[in-house]
């Protein structure tokens, strides 16, 4: 990135593509910490809802919260139920994960 040298340009984070290979999420994002304006959100395996994998994501929010990042988090999952339920559950999860 500072070979563009665009002021504007960042990098967007996908959380679970280095789940699949070698994890470390959060040591992986402090390597590139400076150029992440923007983190996927969504847990391994099924990419679902936090809380419904692997991924201590309550852990790696609040390593965000204490980095400062400001930011966009986007929802990059589908819901692991159907329905009013499964909306209700994503709620549910990220209540969760925000409660460090």
């Amino acid at each position: 990135m500072a070979r563009v040298n665009f002021c504007l340009l960042r990098a967007g984070r996908d959380r679970n593509q280095p789940v699949g290979g070698v994890g470390n999420l959060i040591p992986n994002m402090e390597i590139g910490w400076d150029e992440i304006a923007y983190i996927q959100v969504g847990d391994n395996p099924g990419r679902k809802e936090p809380t419904t994998g692997e991924i201590n994501n309550k852990k790696i929010f609040e390593w965000l919260y204490k980095k400062g990042f400001d930011g966009v988090a986007g929802m990059e999952h589908g819901n692991s139920r159907p329905g009013k339920e499964g909306v209700q559950a994503v709620i549910a999860a990220y209540r969760e994960v925000d409660s460090f």
